[in-house]
């Protein structure tokens, strides 16, 4: 059973697609698919669930649910003499390595149950997209 409600994740979905810096870390979180996992023939919609996975499973876990740390860590990279396109591309590079590891998809697996979009370092070579149900039994191929 996953740890957040659909409620919850109803809601900070409409908050990605309705504030301009989450927005933009989400289609960062895709490039980075794209990039690293050769997900280019990858279906767009399934790229796009894994990566607001990703967005929603941090702000739950690291921003107890709550946008504004999103917004507060960007504007701290950018305290830090860096651009905002720059706070962007770095927040979200750190996040879409946390949680492509085999801890953040354990989280990622804990926080949305089997109904988890993962994207694999083959996807190019796969017509295939793996659910977390369907990655059971198949750990060498986790992200």
């Amino acid at each position: 059973m996953p740890h957040i409600s659909a409620e919850v994740q109803e809601k900070l979905s409409l908050a990605i697609h309705s504030h301009d810096f989450l927005h933009r870390l989400l289609r960062r979180i895709e490039q980075l698919h794209r990039i690293v996992f050769h997900a280019d023939t990858l279906d767009v919609k399934f790229l796009r669930a894994s990566a607001r996975e990703i967005l929603i499973a941090d702000i739950v876990t690291r921003h107890q649910g709550g946008i504004d740390g999103v917004y507060f860590a960007l504007r701290a990279i950018e305290d830090g003499g860096r651009d905002w396109q720059s706070a962007i591309e770095e927040y979200g590079s750190y996040i879409h390595n946390y949680y492509t590891t085999p801890l953040g998809v354990l989280i990622r697996r804990d926080l949305f149950g089997k109904s988890s979009h993962f994207v694999t370092p083959n996807a190019g070579e796969e017509s295939a997209m793996l659910t977390s149900e369907k990655m059971q039994g198949t750990s060498a191929r986790t992200e």
